[in-house]
């Protein structure tokens, strides 16, 4: 556990002085931040209560500076001792140099059921569903837009994975697969020199392909009952090539896009009381894919959520 307790604070300490620097990543397709996969956090007595409302707004730079402000709002009810159902709507809002625009994102359905727990551990498996809210269309004007600038990717997804918590180390596996695809997209690459869209992978009737997550945490207690600091390292492996449909309509892999994912996250929770809390969350990637066409890059994530328990 020593061990543990230094890497992650190694990674806190990283993330801290490199958050502002300029590489590439994240690649979250929705799953990172559904709570039931990322809370690693010991159950308490105010748990009893079963209902949980949290609401919450990320901020994050993608390729190009493309501005991302991602507003979510999320509930949650304990249906019985071991069964939890959570619903949650996202928006996203996109500003850069092709476009500004808003858009609601995705519902992810979810639900965890413990298999195995104690004092001292939890093992949960958490399965759901992304319903997509946009068939990634969104345009400027006559003009389609990269998947950057769309507030979804246009993807029903099955979700599968386990939540394993052992004391303060908490550990989270977990797959995310398109299983219908609505999405849209209409947009070409220009091969214009000067063309801003040139920067852009074409994106045309795109096809997105699934991932695996695996997050580690490990929570350090600062102030008892009141504030505690959760470093973790998350990893994401982009299963295949994702790909498009070229100008001949003929499907084009895109190449690099298949491959990891890795990020550093530092968590800072303050409880309020033994039922609010307030948990900031500051994120940044150590390791890429080397295409992103999905748009879903990012140099850094910062994220605040208010979390209610009644």
């Amino acid at each position: 556990m020593r061990l543990i307790r230094n890497s992650l604070f190694v990674i806190l300490t990283y993330i801290v002085f490199n958050s502002s620097g300029y590489s590439q990543g994240c690649s979250d397709a929705g799953f990172c931040t559904i709570d039931l996969l990322k809370d690693h956090s010991m159950p308490g007595s105010e748990d009893n209560l079963k209902n949980t409302l949290k609401a919450g707004l990320t901020y994050g730079v993608g390729d190009f500076s493309i501005n991302v402000i991602s507003p979510y709002l999320e509930y949650g009810n304990n249906i019985s001792e071991n069964l939890s159902l959570s619903a949650k709507v996202t928006f996203a809002a996109t500003s850069g140099e092709l476009n500004s625009n808003s858009n609601f994102s995705d519902i992810f359905l979810t639900s965890s059921y413990q298999l195995k727990k104690s004092s001292t551990y939890n093992i949960a498996l958490v399965s759901g569903v992304k319903i997509p809210l946009s068939t990634s269309n969104i345009k400027d004007g006559d003009q389609p837009l990269p998947m950057n600038y769309q507030s979804s990717l246009g993807t029903f997804d099955f979700i599968l994975g386990l939540n394993l918590l052992y004391k303060d180390l908490g550990i989270s596996i977990a797959m995310q697969q398109p299983v219908v695809n609505i999405n849209e997209n209409t947009f070409f690459s220009s091969d214009g020199v000067n063309s801003p869209q040139a920067k852009y992978h074409s994106t045309n009737s795109f096809i997105r392909k699934g991932d695996i997550l695996n997050r580690v945490s490990y929570n350090l207690t600062v102030l008892i009952d009141k504030f505690s600091i959760r470093p973790s390292i998350l990893s994401i492996y982009h299963l295949a090539d994702d790909s498009f449909t070229d100008q001949n309509d003929i499907e084009q892999e895109i190449d690099g896009s298949a491959g990891l994912t890795l990020n550093g996250n530092i968590f800072l929770i303050y409880n309020i009381s033994g039922t609010k809390s307030i948990e900031l969350v500051v994120g940044s990637p150590f390791i890429t894919r080397e295409s992103r066409p999905d748009g879903l890059t990012r140099e850094f994530v910062l994220g605040l959520e208010y979390k209610m328990l009644f």
